[in-house]
């Protein structure tokens, strides 16, 4: 039985991230580790405490919640009280036997809390759910322009490029924090880096320092097993996210008309409008609750993941497998990993609307779809991605840590491939 300290800026399920810090810390205590989860943002979701972990909550918003605005920008790129009460904490933790694991540190707790964690001297592993220790706006991506970006971070490339999804001055202040970390020793330096695929590790690389640490260990995907669903019957394709310039929503729309095939949106976001203008016939359900998607994934003929952007996982795909639901994806994203191309979905160019469109052709036959769905159902559940399976590989990370440092999980390690279904 160790210590585990897990830093997570929500104490509650506000999106994957969370959900998954969350389903995580509660499964090792359930193993019987002993859990602290340090977080900022109330409320407290009740399968913490349920799990006999003990909450550290600094009860504040988050920076979009925060409504002093002057507060959230400064609190944002150093959160004074958050780097106290976190050096409290590892204080009081025995030194031999405890790991920190970030998970989420953008939304509220900041790059404070990077020089604590390394003053401790204890081994800490940090999650990319996202791209931020490594990128200022943490996707690698120039938004107004919808491409990926080969700057690194705070270059001249970088300084130049107005790539922030809302405005130019919001990229200044994210380069603002990014620099605070930097000049407080970085974000990777002394950590290990858990990554979710081989094309998150393949796109970070480029700005690792060499001997950084990196570990594949996928996040778990929350699905049973109710078989193949009916694909040759259904006949919308699907979508479901944020309707947002990097997920790729108007890009499917476009490509949708184009190969006169019915699309239903699960989410919503900046795009709806744009949806709309592009595919007038195109259904958008809005948010829906999880077992509401589940629903929709299994009366979509294909689920589409037309992301411009890098992604890190692609949790969306896996689920439509789980599911026997063939999937369609960009060839830029983590989730083309999920594909193995005309067995279980097929990859198209990714940003190009008439090859999608000639991907979801290609799945208007019944046969075909059919085939697929159920090779995509069958492999998936030769090897799920389990929460077990998850909590397998973070326990062997963390032992080793503890048994030689973060130096010993420089060791081979197998690749996410081998996690595969």
């Amino acid at each position: 039985m160790s210590t585990i300290v897990i830093l997570c800026d929500h104490a509650h399920a506000s999106g994957g991230l969370a959900k998954v810090a969350i389903a995580g810390a509660a499964g090792l205590a359930r193993r019987g580790h002993r859990v602290h989860f340090f977080t900022a943002v109330p409320p407290i979701d009740p399968a913490l405490p349920a799990a006999g972990i003990t909450v550290h909550c600094l009860d504040q918003p988050d920076l979009k919640g925060n409504a002093d605005r002057m507060q959230a920008a400064l609190r944002g790129i150093w959160n004074r009280e958050a780097a106290r009460a976190l050096e409290s904490l590892l204080a009081g933790c025995p030194a031999n036997d405890t790991v920190v694991h970030i998970h989420g540190w953008a939304k509220a707790l900041s790059p404070s809390v990077f020089p604590v964690c390394r003053k401790s001297g204890l081994p800490v592993l940090l999650t990319l759910h996202d791209y931020f220790p490594l990128c200022p706006n943490g996707a690698f991506f120039v938004f107004p322009d919808g491409v990926n970006c080969p700057h690194r971070a705070l270059s001249a490339g970088c300084l130049a490029t107005d790539c922030d999804a809302r405005a130019r001055h919001h990229k200044w202040w994210r380069a603002a924090r990014h620099a605070a970390g930097a000049l407080a020793g970085g974000f990777t330096g002394g950590t290990a880096l858990v990554t979710l695929s081989d094309r998150q590790r393949a796109v970070i690389a480029p700005h690792l320092a060499p001997g950084t640490v990196t570990l594949p260990i996928p996040n778990p995907v929350e699905v049973e097993d109710h078989g193949p669903a009916p694909v040759a019957g259904n006949r919308p394709v699907l979508f479901v996210g944020r309707l947002s310039r990097e997920k790729g929503a108007a890009l499917l729309a476009a490509a949708a008309a184009q190969a006169g095939c019915p699309v239903r949106f699960v989410g919503d976001g900046d795009e709806a409008e744009e949806v709309r203008r592009l595919n007038p016939e195109a259904e958008l359900a809005g948010w829906l609750p999880p077992a509401a998607v589940l629903e929709e994934v299994r009366r979509a003929r294909t689920l589409v993941v037309p992301s411009l952007w890098y992604e890190t996982f692609g949790l969306a795909a896996y689920e439509a497998l789980a599911n026997g639901v063939p999937v369609v994806v960009s060839d830029n994203c983590a989730a083309a990993e999920a594909v193995l191309p005309g067995e279980t979905g097929l990859l198209f160019r990714s940003g190009d609307a008439a090859d999608l469109a000639r991907c979801l052709r290609l799945l208007s036959h019944d046969a075909e779809v059919t085939r697929m769905g159920r090779r995509a159902h069958e492999r998936y559940w030769r090897a799920p991605f389990t929460l077990d399976r998850h909590l397998d590989r973070t326990e062997e990370a963390y032992r080793a840590a503890l048994s030689g440092g973060i130096a010993a999980l420089a060791g081979p390690v197998p690749s996410t491939r081998a996690c595969r279904p």
